[in-house]
């Protein structure tokens, strides 16, 4: 009798089926003490938002390359040398589950910022401001009640906070 192995025969009765996710990826785009913010324009999802560059990885894609391709389609920027990785975490966004990877990496100082048509905005910050800024109380007036955006708001501050542990 051949017993049956899960790891290359798949699970059997039983077992749980497993998490299913979509790759997204985002870079703190770091120019000296500062990280580059994007807005989101009118008509996008969180219009009017500022959030770190970064979307959807693509089929086939590795996630530190969807990371450099989303930065440059959105910015027009790219990092001046590897990534480094800060941090992982699961949210709901575009009618998936999706699980975003975040990435850190420096760009030049004088690199200019050249916005995509998803965006009206771009401004450097210092990420120990912004973090400051992400209160429970501004958290809860970002998302206008709707826990999908409470969650993710609330992986996004965690994120932040390993970024800045990461730059101690």
């Amino acid at each position: 009798m051949t017993e049956v192995d899960p790891l290359f025969n798949g699970p059997g009765d039983g077992w749980p089926e497993p998490a299913r996710y979509v790759l997204s990826a985002v870079v703190y785009a770091e120019r000296g003490d500062e990280i580059l913010l994007l807005k989101r324009a009118e008509g996008t999802a969180l219009a009017g938002q500022w959030f770190i560059p970064g979307g959807m990885v693509e089929p086939g894609e590795l996630p530190e390359d969807g990371a450099r391709r989303e930065l440059l389609e959105e910015s027009g920027i790219e990092i001046d040398g590897e990534l480094e990785i800060v941090g992982c975490y699961p949210m709901h966004v575009y009618g998936y589950d999706t699980l975003q990877i975040s990435y850190r990496g420096r760009v030049a100082d004088s690199a200019d910022v050249a916005i995509s048509n998803e965006h009206d905005g771009a401004r450097w910050v210092k990420a120990s401001d912004l973090r400051a800024l992400l209160t429970d109380d501004v958290i809860a007036q970002i998302s206008g009640g709707r826990d999908d955006i409470v969650s993710i708001l609330h992986h996004i501050r965690i994120d932040l906070d390993r970024y800045l542990r990461g730059r101690a």
